[in-house]
């Protein structure tokens, strides 16, 4: 099943344009809004079987969109988690090293604050490698990130900066 959703996941990135598409859901009765980002990057092995996928986190704050975080969905890396630990190698040969806050769980969740700097530095340099350790297992994945991808995050500040999204009511 996850090595189905990785290929299901590689392909519909394949296709999709190269514009970020920010959505606001607001169909929660409550009146609160969720907002995520339609398309993720996609880290794997060759053979599809073992990865990750990773895409900022955004929040309504003061009436503007922020990146606060980095949502990542684990693959295959020793199962159940916590303490999650993620490398980024940015294309000026420096890194961004983060720790996941949220509790354990066995569905590869993992959550990431970035800081203000963290946010400068993917908003203004590629990202050419990416490592994921499971904190629980210690099992850890790295591959590069593909080349039409290592600009995800320069794309996603573009929109969010133009406070372009959209919203489902």
């Amino acid at each position: 099943m996850n090595k189905i959703y990785l290929m299901v996941a590689a392909l519909f990135c394949s296709v999709t344009t190269k514009a970020q598409t920010i959505i606001g859901d607001c169909t929660d009765l409550s009146g609160n809004c969720y907002y995520y980002v339609k398309e993720n990057i996609i880290v794997t092995n060759s053979e599809k079987s073992k990865g990750f996928t990773f895409s900022p986190s955004v929040d309504m704050k003061n009436k503007n969109l922020v990146c606060d975080g980095i949502i990542a969905s684990m693959v295959n890396i020793g199962g159940c988690c916590e303490n999650n630990t993620m490398i980024m190698l940015l294309a000026d040969s420096s890194t961004i090293t983060l720790k996941s806050w949220n509790k354990f769980n066995c569905k590869g969740d993992a959550f990431f604050n970035l800081t203000k700097d963290e946010a400068q530095l993917l908003r203004t340099h590629k990202i050419l490698k990416a490592q994921i350790k499971n904190g629980r297992t210690y099992d850890s994945f790295q591959n590069s990130i593909p080349t039409s991808d290592q600009d995800y995050f320069l794309r996603f500040f573009k929109e969010l900066d133009a406070n372009k999204y959209t919203v489902k009511k």
